[in-house]
């Protein structure tokens, strides 16, 4: 994780990374609940077919490995139009997070039916996940040559033509290269117009060239299509926080709380903006409304606790942080934000909770997790406030040494090192972050700990 951590989630790249979640490449798709009519739904339309396929996943589900490939191997004989086999053996690895059985059935896949962009178009999913970019553009590259070529099933080849100019523009949208991007999105909306996804993606890419009133025109595409997609004024707020045009950004978050005054999405959104402004009474306030109208909100009750937590308001934090870790014992925002303000606590009971909760937290998300670093972050602080200074320092050190201090774990690195007689680094920690991050939950304590240290200076 990199030391900026913000509470809003409105950065290009995070757009874009969500968005890509929902582009309906089979390799995120097989991640959920897998049927039949996930495995072949775009290629036929049989009942018979979806019940022999229903037969293979059950035996999948059953360990028949064996079996499961038999059947479907007879069902792709018994009907040319259907995936190849080590294509839809592929999917089934994928829904129980099995990378190296699936990339197996790839490569097979590619030997026995070479003249098949779907393997490839698998592939170059799995690498842009992997932040492969260059792997992923060779790899669409050969799918859009293959698709160009494919005949055999029309229902697929429209799938194919969709998926090649989604993922290419996938690429293109990582290496900045918008007017290519925008060809390739084009092509994907001239496709298939009804596709929420793609008009989102196209709003990014058309203010990216310049052309705000397209982008907004394009969000509000979106928004027709799926009453779940980004509020148009809200997606426009944040492309504009993200290229630093805060008043502008400012206009439009107000005006995307006046077109859905009744959405406690919205209005959630845009307390988070406003806390990440620093603007805690706005953010209150707003944060308020949003759980008026949603009570048992638990985004809500997280975003309510984080603008007690910067306002050092521990015990308000405490009630909304708890009733949000009761109301979902696993989520990881709730439990970890809990630990972090029971260690402020002068009860002993509390602090050993915070402790407790915080070696949790570690124990379930170990490597690969995209909560570990916070995770170990809050552990390390716990510890300092217990007195526990060399563990805290142990943590510390590993994620410094990773470059993944957050900008908490930056202040927590201050604080030690201040500690440590070691004034002269901490102030230069200190003055970088706090220029940088215009708020992050421990800024207020960073704020006080800069000035005492300027105060202390010879």
């Amino acid at each position: 994780m990199a030391m900026r951590q913000r509470l809003d989630g409105g950065t290009v790249a995070m757009i874009i990374g969500a968005l890509l979640a929902t582009a309906a490449l089979p390799a995120r798709e097989a991640r959920a609940q897998i049927t039949a009519q996930t495995l072949i739904g775009k290629a036929v339309s049989d009942d018979a077919q979806n019940q022999e396929v229903t037969g293979a996943i059950n035996r999948f589900r059953d360990r028949d490995i064996d079996g499961c490939r038999a059947i479907l191997e007879r069902a792709k004989s018994n009907n040319a139009k259907l995936p190849p086999p080590g294509v839809m053996m592929a999917m089934l690895w994928l829904s129980v997070n099995q990378l190296g059985p699936a990339r197996a059935e790839l490569e097979d896949c590619v030997i026995k039916f070479s003249q098949d962009p779907e393997p490839y178009l698998m592939m170059g999913d799995l690498a842009f996940q992997d932040r492969r970019v260059t792997d992923a553009d060779m790899l669409f590259k050969e799918a859009t040559r293959l698709a160009a070529e494919y005949t055999e099933n029309a229902k697929r080849k429209r799938d194919f033509d969709i998926r090649c100019n989604a993922g290419s523009a996938a690429v293109a949208e990582a290496r900045k290269q918008w007017e290519l991007a925008q060809k390739h999105l084009q092509a994907w909306i001239d496709l298939d117009p009804d596709n929420a996804s793609a008009h989102q993606r196209m709003g990014i890419v058309l203010f990216q060239l310049s052309k705000p009133q397209e982008a907004l025109e394009q969000f509000r595409e979106a928004k027709k299509l799926d009453q779940k997609a980004v509020q148009p004024e809200l997606a426009m707020a944040r492309l504009y926080d993200d290229a630093k045009k805060r008043d502008t950004a400012k206009k439009l978050i107000e005006a995307a709380i006046k077109e859905a005054p009744k959405d406690p999405a919205v209005l959630l959104a845009a307390s988070q903006w406003y806390l990440g402004q620093n603007d805690l009474e706005r953010a209150k306030a707003i944060a308020e409304d949003a759980l008026k109208l949603d009570t048992k909100s638990l985004e809500g009750r997280v975003v309510r606790g984080a603008i007690a937590r910067v306002a050092r308001d521990y015990a308000t934090a405490e009630k909304f942080f708890y009733d949000a870790h009761v109301q979902s014992p696993g989520n990881f925002p709730a439990s970890n934000s809990l630990a972090l303000v029971l260690i402020e606590s002068d009860d002993k009971d509390s602090r050993q909770r915070a402790l407790e909760m915080a070696e949790a937290n570690v124990a379930m998300h170990r490597e690969n997790s995209p909560q570990q670093v916070n995770a170990l972050t809050t552990l390390a602080w716990v510890y300092y406030k217990l007195g526990r200074r060399e563990d805290a320092e142990k943590i510390l050190a590993q994620i410094t040494q990773n470059n993944a201090l957050t900008t908490d774990g930056a202040y927590y690195v201050a604080k030690l090192l201040s500690d440590r007689g070691e004034k002269d680094r901490a102030r230069k920690i200190l003055e970088e972050v706090l220029a940088n991050e215009p708020m992050f939950a421990t800024r207020p304590d960073a704020v006080d700990l800069l000035a005492k240290l300027k105060k202390d200076a010879p």
